[in-house]
């Protein structure tokens, strides 16, 4: 079954004009997003939460690719694109990701020290949690794709739904803050490894678990089958 799903990459307003539904029936799981200009674009904002909404819809799963600063270092562009990712993973079907890149041209040491610290501190979350929530999300919709699919694997989607959505509300909300306080004061503690390590921990063992029992459905379902 795995062997016959693929994926593809569009720009959110390419979504509009093709037929998911047949796609998805067809094998398509899985839509790369093209982000490029859409931060800080409130109109094109609402292209991308169209084009999410069209998607989930279709059980269709999303990714993309987000630099924090992007081109443009400034404690605005981080503002901007928390609003972008917010769009994306507002209802937990996606794992809030994001990356760091080192610093490229002039841009203040000001900015440059919160660049390094924040990046210090989601790395664990990025690298780990939200790697294995995306895994996560791939495991269930191959799972629902399957024939005679496993019974308790919507009970399981809703759990991962709202472990996801707590993940990325926490991330989100860390790096909001952050920035701002930083931007403010040229300080912050929230993104001390002592406060920042536990979250991560807490939502990494309940993701564990909910894999477990996910696993355990797999022997009984196949004892029926028997």
């Amino acid at each position: 079954m795995e062997s016959d799903l693929w994926s593809m990459s569009c720009t959110p307003g390419e979504i509009a004009a093709q037929d998911f539904q047949g796609l998805s029936k067809r094998g398509l799981y899985l839509v790369q997003l093209d982000l490029t200009g859409m931060a800080g674009d409130h109109a094109r904002l609402r292209e991308v939460e169209v084009a999410v909404q069209t998607l989930r819809r279709t059980g269709i799963l999303v990714e993309y690719e987000l630099d924090l600063f992007a081109t443009a270092p400034r404690f605005a562009t981080v503002r901007d694109n928390v609003a972008l990712l917010r769009a994306i993973v507002a209802d937990g079907t996606t794992p809030a990701t994001f990356t760091v890149s080192p610093r490229v041209g002039e841009c203040s040491p000001w900015l440059a020290a919160y660049r390094e610290r924040v990046g210090v501190a989601v790395q664990p979350w990025l690298a780990g949690l939200s790697g294995r929530l995306k895994d996560a999300w791939t495991e269930i919709v191959v799972s629902e794709r399957r024939p005679g699919r496993l019974s308790g694997v919507a009970a399981h989607r809703i759990a991962l739904q709202r472990l996801t959505l707590r993940s990325n509300t926490e991330l989100l909300n860390l790096v909001a803050d952050s920035a701002r306080e930083y931007e403010l004061t040229g300080d912050t503690q929230l993104l001390e490894h002592d406060l920042v390590a536990p979250r991560i921990a807490l939502l990494t063992e309940t993701l564990v678990a909910l894999s477990n029992r996910l696993h355990a459905l797999r022997p009984a379902a196949l004892q029926q089958a028997g």
